[in-house]
């Protein structure tokens, strides 16, 4: 052997020693154990102002060992019912430097607020205000885990909230209200410690290393509220940073921003806005409160937009997949990014930015409705709305109407249409009066015994290809919210299409088997058939009237299979599933470690994992099984426009709106088949006035056209239609 090649060898198992004591050095330890000995107060008054501090003398209050708490099972130390429960701890640290990384593991019942050395450095996120009183009450509770077999909340601390020598560790433990039935702290402090001897304390068996808080492959934003409290309803002004580097690496101490500036942010959500983590309606402004259209990560400018903090979908990707599955059907949904947040400094976990539904050239790009358009074509749209829930303080009218048909439900429940862009304080009565016939005409076309008629029936008010889009995706998902809640619709100027037409799509974080009532978990069945009396908000009639219809169910048929070869299927899924988890491969890490709820049922959870690896395999399986058993469905359907004969069974309703006209006029056709369509207009003398060729595809069309006025004045025209150059119908048409 050569002298050359020893050399290496023994160089490389220096470097292999070497390398092994430095990682043998950084471990972690617990500074502080539940099993301290602590001194508290169950205050039945407020405590000393200084209570927090490292120079308050505690010599007065009681002393025991943690936890602390009562009526748990859990408390070493039992102590008399209160309202706030106030406890210290001391330990010395010699040498802060050797302390790398600090987070605080807390199992608590039902709210806490965590100091070292008279700083706040936690808090739970359903305590608000600035050193809240001892006797204030929760709206929010929280139950403790640990005595049950969860595991505590993990809070990222900074290690420069430590000092050489003795550091108090102080907090406050609130209960719900002063006759809660339990109130627990059990409090463990951990670090990363550089050395090669235990410093502190061994770690508990249960305790799992952190990932570093520092970088991240994803964007990082982060909000300071400036001490406000984020509230639902109102936003407050907050400031707002966003990291999104072009390379792809992120970290907290980066300095060169893409956003630096103002937002408006508050909760938002209906049961969303009661978990611990929160998402956020965001609006960026500039210095004065007005609005500030910016690119946010990639995403068309404008200043609307939505924080989604996934919470009950522990895949973190429910929406973004649902959105992404919207777009691929060619008509817009919100787009998505994922990033991660941090909250006055505090990490709060994954997050996907998202676009809000409004009308706006860089979101749902209708013809904008002003004031002023109160007649004509200028009112007809566009429009946007929702089936939801009312807000407490919206009024019947103004806000929303309600439709005239009931739910078929044992309740009887009636579906309540709200306004969104233009919402009730922005839209004239005059185009809350059309909109609201319009949909009451569809209403009324779709529920008649004649509703399948080509001219009487309802092709004429809908784009029908949108509403058998919308039943696939709301059915591939089993979206129990789907049809009656957050369900969004829109309608565009007669001369833009004009028609009713369903999406985007919206709200499927419970959605795709997450959830455990309506049979919402099953892979089988129609939501549309299965969720019996649901609850107070019932889907319209509409969908169970759609599903009777054969051209309907020919088009769903026809769809089904152009999309089930381009996307809906396990291959395209789980290629999307993969990429969303490979962006997510480490800040899935740091979100479960700040929401330690990977194994514990969340509302309303059908299937609780214990990994996020498990969380995936299970999303992917429930898809798998869900488009089999819709496939299975599906292909007995017999397509009935295949089995139209021939081009003399196609009936043509036309309208001419207005008519009398001035200029504009619209020629409304159904087709069972794809057929070219020629219009001509004629003066009373025969001589041709214009002529226009268009292939339409089946199913019901708009053709706006318009005749000059200057050079065809006032009089009676006529029209004439070919199909495929047969002449099919001709009428009258009349300029005022």
């Amino acid at each position: 052997m050569h002298i050359t090649r020893i050399l290496k060898i023994a160089l490389a198992f220096l470097v292999i020693v070497h390398c092994s004591t430095i990682s043998a050095q950084l471990h972690w330890e617990s500074i502080v154990l539940e099993s301290n000995t602590w001194k508290y107060l169950a205050a039945t008054s407020a405590p000393p102002a200084t209570w927090y501090q490292s120079n308050f003398v505690d010599t007065g209050w009681s002393s025991g060992v943690g936890g602390l708490g009562y009526a748990d099972n859990d408390d070493a130390t039992v102590v008399t019912a209160c309202n706030s429960l106030y406890i210290r701890t001391q330990v010395n640290v010699p040498d802060v430097s050797v302390i790398k990384d600090l987070v605080l593991d807390i199992d608590y019942d039902d709210a806490f607020i965590l100091y070292i050395n008279g700083v706040e450095c936690a808090r739970s996120t359903n305590v608000t205000g600035t050193f809240p009183a001892y006797n204030t009450t929760l709206s929010v509770d929280h139950e403790a885990k640990m005595y049950a077999g969860g595991s505590p909340e993990r809070f990222a601390l900074k290690t420069s909230s430590l000092v050489a020598g003795v550091n108090t560790f102080a907090l406050q433990i609130l209960n719900q209200g002063i006759s809660s039935s339990d109130l627990s702290a059990r409090v463990f402090v951990q670090a990363y410690v550089n050395s090669s001897t235990t410093l502190f304390h061994a770690t508990p068996s249960w305790f799992s290393e952190p990932v570093s808080f520092e970088a991240s492959n994803l964007p990082l934003i982060f909000i300071n509220t400036n001490g406000q409290t984020i509230i639902q309803n109102s936003k407050i002004m907050a400031n707002m940073k966003v990291l999104n580097s072009i390379l792809g690496a992120n970290n907290v101490n980066d300095t060169v921003f893409e956003y630096n500036g103002k937002v408006g942010i508050e909760i938002r959500g209906n049961s969303s806005a009661g978990f611990a983590k929160k998402s956020y309606t965001v609006e960026t402004r500039n210095a004065d409160s007005t609005n500030l259209n910016v690119s946010l990560l990639g995403l068309g400018k404008e200043n609307d937009w939505v924080f989604h903090g996934p919470y009950p979908d522990k895949t973190l990707m429910r929406n973004v997949l649902a959105y992404n599955l919207g777009n691929r059907t060619g008509r817009w949904s919100p787009k998505t990014h994922f990033f991660e947040l941090y909250l006055n400094g505090a990490y709060s976990g994954v997050y996907a930015l998202v676009e809000k539904i409004k009308n706006d050239k860089s979101r749902l790009n209708l013809a904008k409705l002003s004031a002023t358009d109160t007649i004509g074509d200028g009112l007809t749209g566009g429009y946007i709305l929702k089936l939801d829930r009312p807000e407490s303080t919206d009024l019947e009218g103004k806000d929303y109407w309600i439709s005239p048909y009931k739910a078929p439900t044992a309740y009887q429940q009636r579906e309540f249409f709200l306004h969104v862009d233009p919402d009730g304080t922005d839209i004239k009565p005059v185009q809350r009066n059309y909109i609201k016939n319009y949909i009451t005409n569809f209403e009324n076309a779709l529920y008649s015994t004649s509703y399948t008629d080509r001219v009487k029936g309802y092709y004429s008010y809908v784009d029908i290809n949108s509403f058998v889009d919308y039943y696939i995706i709301n059915e591939l998902a089993r979206n129990l919210d789907g049809y009656r809640i957050s369900t969004f619709m829109y309608k565009d100027k007669d001369s833009k299409g004009g028609k009713l037409t369903m999406g985007p799509f919206w709200d499927y974080d419970i959605s795709f088997g997450n959830a455990n009532f309506f049979s919402a978990g099953s892979t089988t069945g129609w939501i549309v058939d299965g969720m019996g009396n649901a609850d107070s908000y019932a889907m319209p009639f509409w969908w169970q009237k759609l599903r009777l219809d054969p051209i309907f169910n020919s088009l769903l048929k026809r769809r089904w299979n152009v999309l089930k070869t381009e996307f809906i299927n396990t291959t395209s899924l789980n290629n999307l599933i993969d990429s969303c988890a490979y962006d997510l491969r480490t800040a899935q890490k740091r979100n479960f470690q700040t929401w330690n709820i990977l194994n514990t049922y969340v509302w309303p959870n059908n299937y609780v994992g214990g990994t996020y690896e498990n969380e995936l395999t299970y999303l992917k399986n429930w898809l798998r099984d869900r488009i089999t058993w819709i496939d299975g469905q599906i292909q007995p359907i017999v397509d009935v426009i295949q089995a139209v004969p021939d081009l003399k069974t196609i009936s043509i309703e036309v309208q001419a709106y207005p008519n009398p006209f001035v200029e504009d006029i619209n020629f409304k056709c159904w087709l069972p088949v794809g057929a070219e369509v020629e219009i001509a207009v004629f003066d009373i003398l025969g001589k041709q006035v214009l002529v226009h060729k268009e292939y339409l595809k089946d199913g019901v069309s708009t053709i706006p056209l318009k005749i000059n006025s200057t050079t065809y004045p006032a009089g009676i025209f006529m029209y004439q239609i070919k199909l495929d150059g047969k002449i099919q119908t001709s009428g009258k048409l009349v300029r005022m």
